[in-house]
């Protein structure tokens, strides 16, 4: 997919910030953390990394109310971090740090370490990667408890997950939530930049993991002026414009609205992405003003997500379906004209209104 394309072009330009070596955060996790001054999400950030909240760049962004904390820098390379806190039911703060960093160059041995502290993984054919080109991928996470009698962040001596794979066998990186309870999990599939998305819920005093391994399916706008939200039916951040023909990225579908890929609001005709700002928690447009058609010859609207499913009809170049349901590598997509329901693998769907993806 062109959207994918370009992702993986760009991941060729990080660069990381720093060595993990020579950062001080990466030593200190196996201590208690003091906290200083309360029991809030600029505390808990403070504490953490060591650096008041004015020391950040003006683009930190704190979200008191909701317990967030985002942090991104692009430049000669790029990082971004997170931290949430839980108010658990025994009346105790869960408090996870994740973060993602990217390097360019060599990287002669793979980096590794206790659990959730790394996990690294490089765009090469073996675990020793030698040549300049290599892109390099750092994620992680840290979970702590927070002790109110001592003003300390506990690290926990294991992850607050049930069902979870062991983070450092898998690349995954834990999109923490500004809105809600639920963590987002997105695990690296292939040195292609392909991703699928699980779930980790949150049952009040831990995360139980939900293995969905969602594709990412590609649509584009069928009409001028579709909303895109920070929420369903939340506040408006781009309505698209009368003209041009534009392209969204579906990383899950709740009731008929579509949570997308912000950074993947693609202009097909100036072959320009749209950039959105207003959302942490992701942005969201509704399954009625998006669709996608058959990739090629077509393939069948199955009963079942199944290749033995019965065959409903035939979706074509011509056929015009919007998403309802997603289920691993499945779609589920009700045909505009007929209202036919039926099952597609993402990739026999096409999403460019300018070809017909043979």
């Amino acid at each position: 997919m062109i959207m994918k394309k370009m992702l993986v072009v760009a991941a060729a330009f990080i660069v990381q910030l720093c060595a993990l070596a020579d950062n001080p955060l990466w030593v200190k996790y196996d201590k208690p953390l003091t906290v200083k001054g309360g029991a809030g999400i600029e505390q808990f950030v403070e504490a953490i990394f060591g650096y008041k909240p004015n020391d950040w760049s003006t683009d930190a962004e704190y979200d008191k109310r909701n317990g967030y904390f985002h942090y991104f820098e692009e430049g000669a390379g790029h990082v971004n971090y997170y931290v949430s806190y839980w108010n658990r039911k025994d009346g105790k703060k869960l408090v996870i740090m994740s973060y993602d960093e990217g390097d360019f160059g060599k990287r002669i041995k793979m980096q590794s370490s206790m659990w959730g502290c790394m996990s690294s993984f490089s765009y090469g054919d073996s675990d020793e990667v030698t040549t300049d080109e290599a892109i390099n991928v750092d994620t992680g996470f840290r979970a702590f408890l927070y002790d109110e009698a001592k003003k300390q962040l506990v690290p926990l001596a294991a992850p607050p997950f049930n069902g979870f794979d062991n983070p450092v066998k898998k690349h995954y990186l834990l999109m923490l939530p500004q809105k809600g309870k639920d963590i987002r999990v997105r695990e690296e599939k292939d040195e292609l930049g392909n991703y699928v998305y699980h779930t980790l819920k949150w049952n009040g005093m831990t995360f139980d993991f939900v293995r969905e391994g969602n594709v990412v399916a590609s649509f584009y706008c069928t009409e001028g002026g579709v909303n895109i939200r920070t929420a369903p039916n939340g506040k408006i951040v781009y309505t698209t414009p009368n003209t041009g023909s534009y392209g969204v990225e579906i990383l899950k579908i709740e009731n008929g609205w579509c949570l997308i890929d912000g950074s993947c609001i693609y202009e097909y005709e100036e072959a320009t992405v749209v950039e959105l700002n207003g959302s942490n928690a992701g942005y969201w447009v509704h399954s009625s003003c998006i669709g996608a058609t058959g990739a090629g010859a077509g393939a069948p609207l199955r009963s079942m997500p199944d290749e033995k499913g019965s065959a409903q009809l035939l979706v074509d170049e011509d056929t015009l379906v919007e998403p309802v349901e997603m289920r691993g590598e499945w779609i589920k997509v009700r045909e505009r004209k007929s209202k036919k329901e039926g099952w597609l693998k993402v990739s026999e769907l096409c999403s460019n209104p300018l070809t017909t993806c043979a």
